[in-house]
């Protein structure tokens, strides 16, 4: 049976768009599943739906897997729909009596895995564009499985059976040196470094310049020459997809074999998207 929507890739190096598909309606179990094997082949999906609701996005959200909650303080999230706070988080630079209405308000940030400092991190993220400004705030996404098979042999031999850890609180730790013994961290958590993705069954590297602090194992000075090497080989052009917004995009990533960067735009400009994520069925995994 034929599908009822294209693929259009969006570059050599990942990503698709989705065309002829009503995201804001039911879909049928036959067409999800088509979605689910267009992820797993393109890694980021976009959607065009302008005015998508909460609600729309959070039952669209649900076709490829149980939506997470993460909680946030109560301004970062929409104050219209209070029964699905726990699942949405503000992506925004808007402030009210000077604070920040949603999270990660400013500037340009690094590639980063979303909630790799978890135990159990998130599988995908969708994010919905509301408001961008004029210039910059792009979302770029690189391809991890095509970085691992790009590394040079002694790199694969030196992460092999290796874990890495990651912080999120990278402003009050510092990513490499680090603050006395760990006593800031407010997230640590450590995966292995190359792992084998649940759906795909592909090796993906599972590092990322934010959030990625030390290489288990490794001496110091050699965990951070390792991961810088590292890092630039996964930044290279040919692995990433810059993704310029416009209000009414919809994205999926796949959180496990891509990281994300944002560039940055003038803080003059309103940027305001909403959030939500998929659970993951296990922790990461080898």
């Amino acid at each position: 049976m034929p599908r009822n929507f294209d693929i259009h890739p969006l570059s050599p190096a990942l990503g698709a768009e989705i065309v002829g598909l009503d995201v804001s309606r039911p879909i049928d179990e036959g067409t999800v599943a088509e979605l689910v094997r267009a992820w797993i082949d393109h890694l980021v999906l976009l959607f065009r739906k302008p005015d998508m609701t909460q609600e729309e996005q959070l039952r669209f959200a649900s076709c490829f897997g149980r939506v997470g909650e993460r909680p946030r303080p109560k301004e970062f999230r929409p104050e219209d729909f209070s029964t699905l706070d726990a699942a949405f988080m503000l992506i925004s630079n808007i402030r009210k009596d000077g604070k920040p209405i949603g999270s990660l308000p400013d500037g340009e940030m690094w590639f980063h895995h979303d909630t790799i400092y978890k135990t159990r991190p998130h599988l995908g993220t969708l994010l919905y564009a509301i408001e961008v400004p004029s210039v910059g705030g792009n979302t770029k996404f690189n391809n991890l499985y095509r970085a691992y098979d790009a590394l040079p042999d002694r790199l694969k031999k030196t992460l092999e059976g290796r874990r890495a850890e990651h912080s999120y609180d990278y402003v009050v730790y510092d990513r490499r040196a680090g603050k006395g013994e760990n006593a800031d961290v407010l997230d640590l958590c450590a995966h292995p470094a190359v792992i084998t993705h649940p759906r795909s069954h592909r090796k993906a590297l599972y590092i990322d310049r934010l959030m990625t602090m030390r290489i288990d194992g490794l001496p110091p000075e050699e965990s951070d020459a390792v991961l810088d090497e590292i890092f630039d080989i996964t930044e290279r052009p040919e692995f990433v997809y810059e993704h310029v917004w416009t209000p009414g995009d919809l994205l999926l990533w796949d959180n496990l074999c891509s990281a994300h960067a944002r560039t940055d735009f003038p803080e003059t400009e309103r940027r305001l998207l909403r959030r939500c994520q998929i659970e993951a069925d296990d922790i990461p995994r080898a």
